[in-house]
């Protein structure tokens, strides 16, 4: 079983917190891209708020892999989360459903300990991100 861990951030454009900063781990403690590489998932960016270069990274690494690698749910959520920051809801939106309808799913450990399905942390983001939304 792949397993990545997923921080809980604020969203602050947007009022809220969303699942983001997935990247697999051994050591919970790591804070880089294992399995991955570097700024494949945008990780340190995100870390430091830079969510422009975050995305940058990504969009640049999803050139780089498989057709199939372009559905992993980490990097989704990850891109969701940087256009969520951004103030772009609907490409937030969008990447958050494709990790949901994603072909694969991880089990994500969450910054507080919680172990959950990708599919769930991408549905938890997108209702965060509805809350959100609706509250403006």
């Amino acid at each position: 079983m792949n397993t990545k861990v997923i921080a809980i951030a604020a969203l602050a454009a947007l009022g809220m917190a969303a699942p983001g900063f997935a990247q697999p781990v051994q050591n919970r403690a790591a804070a880089n891209e294992i399995g991955y590489d570097a700024g494949a998932l945008g990780y340190a960016a995100l870390l430091q708020g830079n969510y422009p270069a975050a995305l940058e990274q990504m969009q640049a690494a999803e050139k780089q892999v498989s057709p199939a690698a372009r559905r992993d749910p980490a990097r989704l959520i990850n891109m969701g989360l940087a256009y969520a920051k951004m103030g772009d809801v609907a490409s937030a939106r969008k990447h958050y459903q494709a990790a949901i309808n994603a072909p694969a799913s991880f089990d994500i450990i969450l910054s507080d300990g919680r172990v959950m399905d990708s599919r769930v942390a991408a549905r938890h983001a997108m209702r965060r991100l509805d809350q959100g939304y609706a509250s403006r």
